[in-house]
């Protein structure tokens, strides 16, 4: 009979081993003087291993980037790396190391399905707070369409309790050894809620990658739409109370 704890140590080992840090020295562009630059500074991040040699980030964690360099667990050499695509309406980025030392001893994580609610799923990155890696467990406690804060674009996104602090993002949600999500936001204000992209839109991501070459991002039904809840104007647009209480126009 094998040894069950001995093998979850080892599938767990073998996460956190493709899990990284991002480095990234950034400037950003001065909206209100555009003929000139913001102050250069620094931001960390975090980033998994997918197949052929990519890493999987968050767009925000590279946003505006000079130099970017990756740390792997358990080593202390940082390696260049090269943005390869960013995609901000969905806060993802690929990132690649062209220097072959670095994918020694690393393994693709492979994706999974979309948790369900009352899932227990595992966040892995490197929050504020600490040099290593850090694991935090948490429950899935809604999962629906809701706002990014780095673009405002409106996807679907999975609600956690699990801690997500800055640098935690671009960091795998793992579910029985499958990456289920990736960590990109904290709620401001509200104790342990943090949100995490699912695989439908990281396979988005990745499709049109492979498909086109680059990232062409998500289709809009180009309308606008209101709720209509007072009687005068849902007299004016002839609605009936048994009709939805909603209301478009292109």
């Amino acid at each position: 009979r094998p040894d069950v704890t001995e093998d979850s140590k080892t599938s767990l080992d073998t996460v956190l081993r493709s899990v990284v840090k991002i480095y990234c020295t950034y400037t950003e562009p001065h909206f209100s003087l555009p003929w000139q630059m913001k102050r250069q500074d620094s931001a960390t991040s975090s980033g998994f291993v997918i197949s052929e040699k990519r890493i999987l980030g968050n767009a925000h964690g590279v946003a505006f980037h000079s130099v970017v360099r990756i740390r792997k667990h358990g080593t202390a050499k940082k390696y260049i790396a090269k943005v390869l695509h960013v995609g901000h309406e969905c806060d993802l980025a690929m990132l690649t190391v062209e220097d072959d030392e670095f994918w020694n001893g690393l393994h693709p994580l492979r994706l999974g399905g979309v948790p369900q609610l009352q899932d227990m799923i595992n966040v892995v990155g490197y929050p504020t707070g600490g040099d290593n890696i850090s694991v935090t467990q948490g429950i899935v406690s809604r999962v629906g369409v809701g706002k990014y804060s780095h673009t405002e674009e409106c996807l679907l996104a999975v609600q956690i309790d699990a801690a997500i602090n800055a640098g935690n993002s671009g960091g795998p949600a793992i579910k029985r050894n499958r990456v289920v999500g990736v960590a990109f936001e904290t709620l401001d204000d509200a104790e342990n809620i943090g949100y995490i992209i699912p695989t439908p839109v990281i396979n988005h991501f990745l499709n049109d990658i492979a498909q086109s070459g680059k990232y062409l991002g998500f289709c809009s039904l180009g309308i606008h739409w209101q709720t209509i809840e007072n009687r005068g104007m849902m007299s004016a647009l002839k609605l009936s109370r048994a009709q939805s209480s909603s209301s478009s126009s292109s």
